[in-house]
């Protein structure tokens, strides 16, 4: 099947790699916004919590207990799903009012706008000259920032959470993929510290899915790829290699946020970097594998793909939350 080079989407996560063009976020397409703080529903009753692994039905507190054991809680979202940033604001919520101190960690802001997340908690910028000075509008479009993300922030804010801006600038994961990762180490240290990279690409699964969503036409059946036919040339490794140094960078901050089981780190994140042990996943292991991990995916309704668990096979994650039930 022919790959079009100038706009590869990734499906699961939404992550818009243009190959040929700038690299940038995960932006969604301009669509009418509704608040996440006005809808008129109790959110943790409302939606279906499934265990991947078992094929059971859950409740809110059993979302909770697992997220009780864990230091790390990863929260795999489609960028454009209301009800899905509706969930996290309530775990948000929950955890900050449960675990005092804990952090919220975001894909959306990049590292050298940290001072000015620092800035907007410490009512020194508002929310609109937060908005207005960083990237977060490419993730949102048309009030998508205020709408979704905003009211997450300000209930974080509210509860004397921490934020932190964790991932790569845009311009540095632009680099690593057209010169490479050694393009990135000759950087001054003070540019530097600002993007990770992995020692080496993830393979298995993660970089089967990878190439499979890129390759796949929307009204077309994904297909599996064998990895062993690609070439080492492949006009999508330069690109995966930019795929890992979001998942390395934001991987590090996690791990540099120092999470507990006191101090938890919550991170909101595109689906495809932390699904069926996605690359993310994998990076905070091998950083440190002490830190225990639950991964909670936000879907709106159940995937077609093959979600369940299997003993030689993961699922899709710890935990599916789901907006309404495929018959």
């Amino acid at each position: 099947m022919e790959v079009k080079w100038d706009a590869v989407v990734m499906k699961n996560g939404c992550i818009t790699l243009a190959l040929l063009g700038l690299l940038g976020g995960c932006t969604a397409p301009p669509v009418a916004r509704q608040k996440i703080t006005e809808l008129l529903i109790d959110i943790r009753s409302e939606v279906m919590v499934i265990d991947p692994m078992n094929h059971d039905f859950l409740d809110w507190s059993d979302v909770m207990l697992q997220i009780k054991k864990a230091d790390v809680v990863l929260l795999g979202e489609l960028h454009d799903h209301v009800i899905g940033h509706a969930v996290q604001l309530a775990i948000v919520e929950d955890v900050m009012d449960k675990y005092p101190g804990s952090v919220l960690a975001l894909e959306m802001l990049e590292r050298d706008e940290q001072m000015l997340v620092d800035d907007f908690m410490e009512g020194i910028l508002t929310a609109r000259g937060l908005e207005n000075l960083t990237h977060s509008t490419d993730w949102g479009a048309s009030g998508g920032w205020a709408a979704w993300y905003q009211p997450i922030l300000e209930a974080t804010k509210e509860r004397g959470g921490e934020v932190v801006a964790a991932n790569a600038p845009r311009r540095y994961v632009r680099l690593a993929r057209t010169d490479g990762y050694e393009r990135i180490d000759a950087l001054p240290q003070n540019r530097r510290s600002l993007i990770d990279y992995p020692e080496e690409l993830s393979g298995g699964r993660y970089r089967e899915r990878f190439w499979e969503f890129a390759m796949h036409d929307d009204d077309a059946e994904v297909v599996r790829v064998d990895m062993s036919s690609i070439a080492p040339d492949d006009p999508l490794l330069p690109v995966f290699r930019s795929q890992q140094a979001w998942d390395a960078t934001m991987a590090q901050s996690v791990v540099n946020a120092d999470p507990t089981l006191s101090k938890k780190v919550v991170l909101l994140v595109g689906q495809f970097h932390v699904e069926y042990n996605g690359g993310l996943v994998q990076e905070i292991k091998k950083r440190n594998p002490d830190l225990s991990i639950v991964v909670v995916s936000i879907q709106k309704e159940i995937p077609e793909e093959d979600w369940r668990g299997t003993e030689t096979s993961p699922p899709i994650a710890d935990l599916m939350i789901v907006e309404t039930i495929n018959e």
